[in-house]
């Protein structure tokens, strides 16, 4: 039994914008893997490059990575323009996140517990 993958999180360098618009329409056009920028969406600006060019199916935003407020500004972009969105928010951020209500709009919500101590 083959594996099939659905999704490819962020195959390229951080700043390969060319490289990951490769990959996405490559990876659509022959297999129907959809691509999620990860590294690439460190800010606002980062989801508009990657939305105005088409480079990724899915938008990973990382709390941690850009704060709460770049966060929920990233998610009403995405979320307006339709674009699928991975929201990985560690336990320990979650709560601040949750009391912003953030999460009431959502279908799915994943918490990640941390391995660090």
């Amino acid at each position: 039994m083959g594996v099939i993958p659905v999704l490819l999180e962020q195959p390229v360098h951080r700043d390969d914008w060319e490289g990951l618009d490769h990959v996405n329409h490559f990876g659509k056009a022959k297999y129907g893997v959809s691509v999620a920028a990860d590294e690439s969406c460190q800010s606002l600006a980062d989801v508009k490059k990657i939305v105005e060019g088409e480079l990724a199916d899915v938008i990973n935003v990382k709390l941690a990575k850009v704060g709460v407020l770049c966060s929920l500004e990233i998610i009403k972009v995405a979320r307006t323009l339709r674009l699928n969105l991975i929201l990985v928010v560690w336990l320990k951020l979650a709560i601040g996140f949750a009391l912003l209500g953030a999460f009431k709009k959502y279908d799915h919500i994943y918490l990640l517990k941390s391995k660090q101590k």
